[in-house]
């Protein structure tokens, strides 16, 4: 890589001899590289070259070590609305069909639910937006092994181009301050994730499609108001929705399992698949989307996130993994 470095002009007055903080060096790596033949994620790899050299690749961040750290499950709005719902949804069937059940047995649950919903609805003393968004989410997962990903993928690259460091620059700035005045949030209504992370991926150049809101194939928002629901697509809003949207539109995603981030040797896949400006999705046990990640830099052996509910932009992607049921990465860049 260091012979790269030189093949590209960065020589005697090179980023790696200059003091730079990582922002500083990540902006003097792309001016340096300008007009040369060299893609973004041949940047991204200069970037890991220098800041593992300069700065020993150590945590972000230098702009708030306070809120260095990764959040609990519990303090993940995400999580603790998910599992509430998929409680109640154990909890409902046992009740109605006096039958026992649980968590992992998510295939029988949802059968049960979609298969008895007219009567289901029909008793007012069901939460009907519970079973709703269990049955939704569900769906969504059973659906998945239909997803027909070559056309989407060449479709995403032909239509838009993305800057991975605008979409870092977006979730930097508003991780703690909220956009509000453009968007929405979710906060105190099962979660704001999705919704930051699709706005840090359209900030980056990720192009909105579509006006049904309801269609999965479609991905916008047109509204600041969180009740404006015909406005704001719920692949746009919601972490289900969100996983199956991008699994068909990102370049391409991979799942790592919960053994990937407590092995390091198989951490290092996650490393070599992760970058900066890729969306994450952490998984429950069953392997549906909980919580929407972004991220946005380099640590020591890790890949440090940003997101809402909880609010971080300094958490470790490594971490995430050890309480979660797994990772999906959607690579947006090639």
């Amino acid at each position: 890589m260091k012979n790269k470095l030189l093949l590209l002009g960065i020589r005697k007055d090179s980023v790696l001899k200059k003091k730079l903080t990582k922002e500083e060096l990540f902006k003097e790596i792309c001016h340096k590289v300008q007009g040369k033949k060299a893609d973004s994620r041949y940047i991204e790899r200069l970037y890991k070259y220098a800041l593992n050299k300069k700065h020993k690749n150590s945590t972000l961040i230098e702009l708030n070590p306070e809120n260095n750290k990764t959040p609990n499950a519990e303090e993940i709005e995400g999580y603790r609305t998910m599992i509430y719902e998929e409680e109640y949804a154990t909890r409902l069937i046992a009740k109605i069909f006096n039958k026992e059940t649980s968590i992992s047995n998510w295939k029988m649950n949802l059968h049960l639910l979609k298969g008895f919903y007219s009567d289901i609805f029909k008793d007012k003393s069901i939460d009907i937006a519970i079973v709703d968004s269990y049955i939704g989410g569900y769906s969504l997962l059973d659906n998945v092994d239909n997803i027909s990903f070559k056309k989407a993928r060449k479709e995403i690259i032909t239509r838009s181009e993305y800057f991975p460091w605008k979409t870092i620059e977006y979730a930097k700035t508003y991780a703690f301050n909220y956009n509000t005045g453009k968007y929405p949030s979710y906060v105190g209504k099962g979660g704001d994730c999705a919704n930051f992370a699709s706005q840090a991926l359209h900030a980056g150049g990720k192009l909105m499609a579509g006006m049904n809101s309801n269609n999965f194939s479609n991905w916008f928002c047109r509204s600041n108001r969180a009740w404006d629901v015909d406005k704001i697509s719920s692949t746009w809003r919601g972490a289900d929705a969100f996983g199956h949207y991008w699994m068909k539109k990102a370049v391409s995603y991979k799942n790592f399992d919960r053994s990937c981030f407590s092995d390091n040797s198989k951490f290092k896949q996650v490393l070599k698949y992760g970058a900066r400006g890729d969306a994450v999705s952490l998984l429950n046990s069953n392997g549906r989307p909980f919580h929407t990640l972004i991220i946005i830099d380099y640590g020591k052996d890790d890949l440090i996130c940003a997101a809402h509910s909880g609010d971080t932009i300094s958490a470790s992607l490594r971490n995430y993994g050890l309480f979660s049921g797994g990772v999906r990465v959607y690579k947006m860049s090639e």
